[in-house]
């Protein structure tokens, strides 16, 4: 069938937010007594769902006895408060990107573990919100990446078979959701997800623009 849609991801896809992210989480943690090193955030948190990464903390941390959702809470709004004071950039390729599937009839869908809240702060500022006729975030599923919900949402909301969208990820969690749903995926790694498995993407981009390109020469073509 023909490329209809791509689907994209949104922290370390379109924005360069992780080290935003763990900032958050220590300030959060930092009452607690507990801090999370780069090493420790790469490993563990990038690319998680927010629920996710607290059960995650939780059996690295054991005396972090607090609540879960007392401190999902917390993280979300902060990350909200955060994002809306503190605009992020998009990252390399991705304005341009935009500008071509509007060239090309491309539709787009924002597919991400994140919340409405902390996603609306990133792409209003940026000026993206209207570009995404869909947006799947956490509270619009029962279970998030790297469960293949999020994208089957996308792809029954838009009326679309798997084969008719490609995503654009940069954690293997985004990229087995993607692949589970059976949507192929274009893995674009950042420093936070370098070392992480790519192997079901059918291609590993430097960066948006190269992914762009690979759409174009194989899928469009």
């Amino acid at each position: 069938m023909t490329l209809k849609a791509i689907l994209f991801d949104c922290d370390g896809t379109l924005v360069d937010s992780e080290s935003a992210h763990r900032a958050v989480w220590n300030e959060v943690l930092a009452p607690y007594d507990v801090h999370i090193d780069e090493d420790e955030y790469k490993a563990h948190y990038s690319g998680n769902p927010v629920t996710t990464s607290v059960t995650q903390m939780k059996a690295l941390h054991p005396e972090l006895n607090t609540p879960d959702d007392e401190l999902v809470r917390q993280k979300t709004t902060r990350t909200a408060e955060r994002f809306a004071q503190t605009p992020l950039n998009a990252l390399e390729g991705v304005m341009a990107t935009m500008a071509r599937c509007d060239e090309l009839g491309l539709r787009r869908a924002l597919v991400t573990g994140s919340g409405r809240d902390e996603v609306s702060a990133i792409l209003d500022n940026l000026e993206l919100s209207t570009l995404f006729e869909v947006w799947v975030t956490r509270q619009d599923v029962t279970h998030s990446k790297p469960d293949p919900e999020s994208y089957t949402r996308a792809l029954d909301v838009m009326g679309l078979a798997p084969n008719e969208a490609i995503a654009l990820e940069d954690t293997s969690h985004g990229v087995t959701s993607a692949v589970r749903a059976g949507v192929e995926v274009i893995a674009i790694p950042n420093a936070y997800s370098a070392a992480h498995d790519f192997s079901g993407a059918v291609f590993v981009a430097r960066d948006m623009t190269a992914a762009l390109g690979w759409i174009e020469a194989h899928r469009l073509a």
